[in-house]
C-alpha cells in the first residue's frame, strides 16, 4: 500500500503485493523535498503541481463592490492598484487579476464570459443603512425644465399687433407668423447692421443687406425650400414674403448676388449663434447639465463619381457615407455629416459643425468634444452618445475634460461591462459607481437629439444641400440650428412653451 500525503490523503493499492501475499506500506509526503525525491524514484516522474482555479465575475449595474465599504480604511483615494496591494499584504493566497484590453490578451478577455446579475437580485447593499440614501433612493431626472416665468406684454406689447397678442394668449392652435421670429429678436438687425458698417459694405439693393440676406435664408429654412433657385423665384414673384420680412424695396434679386452676400456673412454666423445660445442660457432654456451628441448625414450636390484624371469627387470636401439601417436596407450617399451637441432640457443645439461624411464616428466625436470644450467655458456633468463612438479613446477624451461619459458599448465589448434592464451596455471603467443605477434613465434622454434631427429632416426639409464645398455645408448646418434657436426664443417670449421645439411654429405668412 502506498500512501500519499498532500493536504488530504489518497490511497493507491499495489496490485502485485496481493499475489505475493506481502503487504508493504510506503508513506510519501509531497510537502517535503525528500518526499518529492522519493516519489520521483518510485514512479519515475515528477510531481505535478496543482493549478489554482481563478474565478472571474462580471458585475451588473446594481452589483455592490466590497471596495465601496472599505474605502475609509485608506487615507488616499482608493484605486484598483491600492486595493490589490492591500489584499496581497494580508493574504498571499488570495489573487486578483486585472485584465487589460491590449492585443496580447485580447483573445483571453473575450473568452472570459460569465453570468450577469439580474436587476431583481438582492444585494449586500440592501442591508446597510448608511448606503440607503445613495443606492435605494428614487431619483427623478428632469427631461424638461420650465423656463423662467415671462409676461407676454414684456416682449409683445410694443412689437406685435393686439390681435396677434390675444391670439397667442387665448388660441392654442395659433402658432404665429414668420415675421414674429425677427420682430421679437431685435439683436438680429443690430448685429448684422453693425457688421455691415464695420466691413464698409454698401449693397446696391435693400434686399442684399446683411440682415435681409440672413432673414431670407432663415425664411427659406422655415418654409422648407430645398434649393435656392425656387426660393428666389418665389420671392421675386410673390411680394408676400418681402412684406412679411418688412423689406420695402420691390426689386428683384439674382441667384449670384444672393449667394455672394450669403457667403460674406458665413464667417460671422457662429458668433451670432453664440449670442443666441447665451440668451437661451439666461432664460433657462439651456441648462448645461447633460449634453447629447449625434451625427446626421445630408447629401450635397455631387454625383458621387470620381474624376478619372484627378481621382477626386466633384465636391472634393465631401465623402461617401454608408450605414446599415435595417436587415435589408442601407443608407448611402455622398455628402457631409452634421455633428451636433444638444442640451437635454429642450433639445437646443449648443455646438455644431459639418465634416466629411466618410470619417469614422470615433474621429468625429473626439474632434467635436475637443472643439466644443475650447469654444466655451461651460462644462456639463454628463455627455451621452450612442454606440457609434464606443472606444477607450472616446471615453478618455470626455474624462480628460472633467465630464462623465455615458457612451453605449457594443455587445461584444471586452472588459468590465455594465448592462441595464433594457439590455444597453456601458463601460464601467469610466462611470462612477454612484451613477450605475441611473444609466437607464440617463440613456433614455438620448432620444432628445433624435427628435432634433427629425425636425431638421421632416420639419425643415434639410436632407440635401443644393451647393458644393465645405463652406456651404457649414452655412447650411448653421442656418438650420440658428432657426431652431430663434424659434425657441420666440416661443418663450410669446409665452407658448409648447412651441419651443416645434418646427412648424412661426412659419405662416401674414397675408
Amino acid at each position: 500500500m502506498i500512501k500519499l500525503i498532500d493536504k488530504g490523503y489518497k490511497y493507491l493499492l499495489l496490485q502485485l503485493s496481493d499475489f505475493l501475499g506481502i503487504a508493504k506500506t510506503i508513506v510519501v509526503s509531497l510537502k517535503s523535498i525528500e518526499g518529492r525525491k522519493k516519489y520521483e524514484n518510485l514512479f519515475g516522474k515528477k510531481v505535478k503541481d496543482k493549478k489554482e482555479t481563478i474565478k472571474v465575475y462580471v458585475l451588473h449595474t446594481n452589483q455592490s463592490l466590497l471596495i465601496d465599504f472599505i474605502s475609509h480604511l485608506f487615507k488616499k483615494p482608493t484605486s484598483s492598484a491600492i486595493f490589490h496591494d492591500y489584499i496581497h499584504s494580508k493574504n498571499s493566497n488570495f489573487k486578483i487579476i486585472f485584465q487589460d484590453t491590449n492585443k496580447k490578451n485580447k483573445k483571453n478577455v473575450k473568452s472570459n464570459r460569465c453570468c450577469i446579475t439580474l436587476v431583481l437580485q438582492t444585494l449586500l447593499s440592501d442591508f446597510f443603512e448608511d448606503t440607503l440614501d445613495v443606492l435605494k433612493r428614487k431619483i427623478n431626472i428632469p427631461y424638461k425644465v420650465k423656463p423662467l416665468i415671462v409676461k407676454g406684454k414684456d416682449y409683445m406689447e410694443t412689437v406685435l399687433p393686439l390681435d396677434q397678442i390675444l391670439a397667442f394668449q387665448h388660441i392654442k392652435t395659433f402658432k404665429g407668423y414668420l415675421g414674429n421670429l425677427f420682430a421679437l429678436n431685435p439683436s438680429l438687425d443690430s448685429y448684422f447692421n453693425d457688421l455691415q458698417v464695420s466691413m464698409g459694405y454698401m449693397p446696391q439693393l435693400e434686399e442684399l443687406a446683411f440682415n435681409n440676406i440672413f432673414k431670407l435664408e432663415v425664411s427659406r429654412c422655415k418654409l422648407g425650400y430645398s434649393n435656392l433657385e425656387s426660393f428666389i423665384r418665389d420671392y421675386n414673384q410673390n411680394q408676400a414674403i418681402g412684406q412679411e420680412l418688412k423689406i420695402r424695396s420691390k426689386e428683384k434679386i439674382t441667384l449670384s448676388s444672393y449667394r455672394r452676400n450669403l457667403k460674406m456673412i458665413y464667417p460671422y454666423l457662429d458668433k451670432y449663434a453664440g449670442l443666441l445660445i447665451q440668451e437661451c442660457r439666461n432664460l433657462n432654456l439651456i441648462g448645461d447639465k447633460i449634453w447629447i451628441w449625434d451625427r446626421r448625414f445630408f447629401e450635397c450636390n455631387c454625383s458621387g463619381l470620381k474624376n478619372k484624371e484627378t481621382g477626386l469627387l466633384s465636391d472634393p470636401d465631401a465623402g461617401h457615407y454608408v450605414k446599415k439601417t435595417g436587415k435589408y436596407s442601407v443608407l448611402s450617399g455622398t455628402g457631409y455629416t452634421d455633428t451636433c451637441i444638444v442640451d437635454s432640457w429642450w433639445g437646443l443645439p449648443i455646438y455644431w459643425d459639418a465634416v466629411n461624411a466618410s470619417k469614422n464616428d470615433n474621429t468625429i466625436f473626439q474632434d467635436t468634444i475637443n472643439q466644443c470644450m475650447e469654444s466655451t467655458t461651460v462644462k456639463p456633468f454628463f455627455v451621452i452618445a450612442d454606440a457609434g463612438p464606443d472606444s477607450h479613446p472616446s471615453n478618455e477624451t470626455v474624462v480628460e475634460k472633467g465630464v462623465i461619459p455615458i457612451i453605449a458599448a457594443r455587445k461584444n465589448s471586452a472588459g468590465n461591462i455594465l448592462k441595464t434592464e433594457k439590455g444597453t451596455h456601458f463601460r464601467a471603467k469610466y462611470i462612477p459607481r454612484i451613477y450605475h443605477k441611473l444609466l437607464g434613465k440617463l440613456y433614455n434622454i438620448r432620444t432628445t437629439v433624435e427628435r432634433k434631427n427629425s425636425n431638421d429632416v421632416v420639419g425643415y426639409n434639410r436632407s440635401k444641400t443644393p451647393t458644393r464645398g465645405k463652406v456651404w455645408a457649414k452655412t447650411y448646418v448653421s442656418i438650420s440650428n440658428i432657426a431652431a434657436l430663434l424659434t425657441a426664443l420666440t416661443a418663450f417670449k410669446v409665452g407658448r412653451h409648447e412651441l419651443i421645439r416645434a418646427p412648424g411654429a412661426f412659419r405662416r405668412l401674414n397675408i
